[in-house]
């Protein structure tokens, strides 16, 4: 296992010239998931909020989205997890401007939320890589791998992670955390 002092450092470092907006899915994302771990241990990150977590309202988490964008001084990271991947693709598409980078892990399947039709149907503007696992309940891989090509983002399937989430025991994930170096690397 790696020590905590050298993924702190990684990602601090992969962080280095951009502030980070954590974009959970629904329920939140609790203590002991990836995200929540990132931002305890990111000095510039934010997490967006929401009254309620657990009525899939695309609207409101785009809204959620917006708010911190408009309050950040530069272009954020997107760091978003099942549907607020769904909504973060969304505002790219919608306000490239404002984003950095998309770093997309199992977005949840849009078709279960009928949302598809809102969703961008083109390649983003931005760089973004989207993260997939073979046994995630809310997103078959196929369908994953389709988005990725739908907006043109790096795709990586990972084998049996489920929703990766905190059910799937990843700690501070150091995994995601190269795959996050490797995205912001690409906006130099």
């Amino acid at each position: 296992m790696q020590p905590t002092a050298d993924i702190d450092s990684q990602l601090t470092q992969a962080l280095a010239d951009y502030s980070a907006l954590i974009v959970p899915g629904l329920n939140n994302s609790g203590t002991q998931h990836w995200q929540s771990l990132w931002e305890a241990r990111l000095p510039h990150s934010t997490r967006i909020e929401l009254d309620d977590w657990t009525t899939p309202n695309l609207d409101k988490w785009c809204n959620a989205i917006v708010k911190q964008l408009n309050a950040s001084e530069g272009p954020s990271v997107l760091i978003a997890h099942s549907f607020g991947a769904l909504a973060s693709a969304r505002m790219a598409a919608l306000l490239p401007e404002k984003i950095a980078a998309l770093f997309l892990v199992a977005p949840a399947d849009p078709d279960k939320f009928s949302i598809t039709q809102r969703l961008p149907n083109r390649p983003l503007k931005i760089k973004a890589t989207l993260i997939a696992s073979t046994n995630d309940p809310w997103m078959q891989i196929t369908k994953a791998a389709y988005w990725a090509d739908v907006w043109r983002t790096a795709f990586l399937p990972l084998d049996n992670l489920g929703h990766i989430n905190a059910e799937s025991n990843l700690g501070g994930w150091p995994q995601g955390i190269r795959e996050l170096q490797n995205l912001t690397r690409q906006l130099t």
